[in-house]
């Protein structure tokens, strides 16, 4: 008996990363297994976490560097093919760096969902590096334009306007939360689509820009989008430390925000889109799985103050 504990002991010991998990949903591997996803969905919630993959194909390059143009229609602008010489330009970098443990974070907040309140959002999961694809970029810059990147790349967003499209159906409006992870500090940045300097504003009213959650807003953008109904002091509210924007925590200052990537602003005529950098600590700690139930909340209390929550079994 002893010498059993003491062998699971040192399991627990020397694989501390390994995925903390319950009631997981059950999910589909799309094109060539770079991405898995959930579906269908019970409530009008699809999450999606792009740069948490860890497979690298040895058949499709890695995305390195572009061609910053000097002359011709693209002078002044990076274009990317992962077969350009780049004779006519000077070399731009892609960014590849992977959002550790993300992808696993948005699992065990899925799955949270599903066992506290029966509540089965989509989900789509990114598999394959960041090196390889990057799911939050535009197609050319994404995947280098290797047929292979596109391939995965079609497939991503094709479950995501396939999952839009069910939820609309379905349910009339829906909320789609995009999972990040930065490095940068002990801080999470929720990202509407407006930048850091925005957001130092007095009175965000005034700006001329979109959200990426405007048909939440109404008239009141410095409520819903660092007021009491926001998602920002719904995460602080649930023990999430410190969150920007909030109630409590309003503007970024000086800080390097992240307002929203290409998943954020490519669906918001369609749905409502929030993006969250989520800091190294509430993703890869030993209670990373408590901060997932807690982020978990934090959905339901935002889409239960916002009137947005509707589920199979509620609408």
């Amino acid at each position: 008996m002893f010498v059993f504990l003491g062998v699971f002991y040192l399991i627990l010991i020397f694989f501390p990363h390994e995925s903390i998990q319950q009631q997981p949903l059950p999910y589909t591997f799309g094109y060539r297994s770079s991405f898995k996803f959930h579906q269908p969905c019970t409530i009008n919630l699809l999450i999606s976490a792009p740069h948490g993959g860890n497979a690298t194909p040895s058949d499709v390059p890695n995305r390195t560097q572009g061609c910053l143009r000097m002359s011709g229609p693209n002078a002044g602008n990076c274009t990317w093919f992962y077969n350009d010489t780049c004779v006519d330009g000077t070399r731009c970098n892609a960014t590849t760096v992977k959002d550790a443990q993300s992808d696993e974070f948005a699992e065990n907040v899925a799955n949270e969902l599903n066992r506290t309140w029966g509540y089965k959002p989509s989900v789509i999961i990114a598999k394959w590096s960041r090196k390889k694809v990057d799911f939050n970029r535009e197609i050319n810059e994404a995947t280098f334009n290797h047929p292979e990147a596109i391939a995965a790349y079609q497939g991503y967003h094709s479950f995501i306007d396939q999952s839009i499209n069910q939820i609309n159906a379905t349910f009339g409006r829906g909320l789609l939360i995009d999972i990040h992870g930065h490095g940068d500090g002990n801080y999470t940045m929720v990202g509407y689509l407006l930048t850091g300097a925005q957001l130092n504003r007095d009175n965000l009213n005034t700006l001329s820009v979109t959200t990426s959650i405007e048909p939440l807003c109404g008239s009141n953008r410095n409520e819903c989008i660092r007021g009491n109904s926001s998602f920002g002091t719904a995460l602080e509210r649930n023990g999430l430390d410190v969150v920007y924007p909030s109630l409590a925590n309003p503007k970024p200052g000086s800080i390097d925000f992240l307002s929203g990537g290409y998943i954020t602003s490519n669906y918001i005529s369609r749905i409502n889109a929030i993006q969250t950098e989520l800091p190294n600590w509430m993703r890869t700690a030993n209670n990373r799985l408590d901060n997932a139930r807690k982020y978990a909340q934090a959905i339901v209390d935002y889409m239960q103050t916002n009137h947005l929550l509707r589920s199979s079994s509620t609408r």
